[in-house]
């Protein structure tokens, strides 16, 4: 007779952080954002909520306290994503991975000054969303 390991791992989120990792969701377009969490919740993390501008996000990162945020570059209003993403980060310590359709050579640098932990340029795959927060985890377990 045969028996299976019982120590088998696997690379879930959950198996990371014991609980499902909680990912804020910075987009102002509805139907990215939907998309977004749709991948997130089938991936297995918890949505710490969605916020369509940068004061919205500011207010969520601080009631939810999530792991990670994923944050569009450009946003509509009086903040972009690069100063939501620094602002998470010195206040919660929240970091980032930007979205953007917009790599243009200054954008790219100037978002390098919030510290991201990656860059997923849209269109975007499930998989490369999926990618990227594992990476960004994987990191956010050696410090």
């Amino acid at each position: 007779m045969v028996s299976s390991p019982s120590n088998v791992k696997t690379d879930s989120p959950e198996d990371k952080f014991k609980r499902p990792v909680s990912i804020l969701v910075v987009e102002d377009d509805a139907l990215v954002a939907s998309y977004i969490q749709e991948v997130l919740e089938e991936s297995g993390f918890a949505i710490a909520g969605i916020a369509s501008s940068g004061p919205e996000a500011i207010s969520l990162a601080s009631n939810t306290r999530p792991e990670l945020a994923l944050v569009d570059i450009k946003l509509a209003g009086p903040m972009d994503g690069i100063e939501v993403a620094r602002l998470m980060r010195s206040r919660f310590n929240v970091l980032s991975i930007f979205l953007s359709g917009i790599c243009d050579p200054e954008t790219m640098e100037r978002a390098k000054t919030a510290g991201p932990l990656g860059f997923l340029e849209k269109p975007f795959r499930p998989s490369q969303v999926f990618n990227a927060l594992q990476r960004a985890l994987a990191e956010l377990q050696q410090h």
